[in-house]
């Protein structure tokens, strides 16, 4: 069991967009975790960090995202990836700071991505988190289609994003049966192998996004309320 260390601190805000501010949140305060282990699935994709938030940390989140607006995905356009679940964008770099104090401890170096190499490119650790925390409620039924994830910009700090950051408030620990992540390994374009990392409350799942993205779906949620904290990795 990692050791934890309380750092006593206030709640992050923040605010959710396209609110006003009467819908200010309080997220709770976080504490620093001693002796986590961070576990390659697939090098250079696929990283998962059991413990991250404590379970008190995240049945204090999702209390929180209780008393957000949440607002159901519409409809696919042409194109899209079928989706089916609750969400909510927040902007809050104070949130997003406190994560990453949590996050980057545990946290290796990370080469450029495979298709921006040049031959002499050096690991380097991420810049910060994207200020765009989104979070996402999926109840029995719902659930994200097969997708890539794109590579973007935080519209507050200008650096782009690499890795996508997943952080499980609730589950199997809570009855959630299903609404696992899903990646694909593709041959000529078609899904040959696929990895299941496990959906433990508390874990943060780091993957590949941009062109080197793995084709990845979230799983249906056949029983539970499956709550998630989404974030990115970004870089210089």
């Amino acid at each position: 069991m990692a050791k934890r260390k309380t750092i006593q601190q206030p709640s992050a805000k923040a605010l959710p967009q396209n609110q006003g501010a009467q819908n200010v949140v309080e997220f709770p305060a976080l504490s620093a975790k001693e002796g986590l282990e961070c576990t390659t699935l697939l090098e250079d994709q696929i990283l998962i960090i059991d413990d991250l938030l404590s379970a008190e940390e995240c049945k204090f989140f999702v209390k929180c995202i209780g008393s957000l607006p949440l607002e159901l995905t519409p409809p696919k356009k042409r194109g899209e990836a079928e989706r089916v679940n609750h969400r909510l964008s927040v902007t809050s770099p104070d949130l997003a700071q406190r994560l990453a104090g949590v996050l980057f401890p545990h946290l290796p170096s990370f080469p450029h991505p495979a298709s921006m190499r040049r031959g002499n490119d050096q690991p380097r650790k991420p810049h910060s988190l994207n200020t765009n925390i989104r979070v996402y409620k999926y109840t029995p039924s719902q659930h994200f289609g097969p997708h890539y994830d794109d590579s973007v910009r935080d519209a507050l700090t200008g650096v782009k994003s690499e890795w996508t950051l997943l952080i499980y408030l609730t589950g199997q620990e809570d009855g959630i049966k299903g609404g696992e992540t899903i990646f694909y390994r593709e041959t000529r374009g078609k899904p040959k192998e696929s990895i299941i990392p496990p959906l433990r409350r508390g874990m943060a799942l780091l993957h590949r996004h941009g062109k080197d993205c793995l084709l990845h779906e979230g799983s249906m949620v056949e029983q539970g309320v499956k709550y998630v904290l989404r974030s990115d990795l970004m870089f210089m």
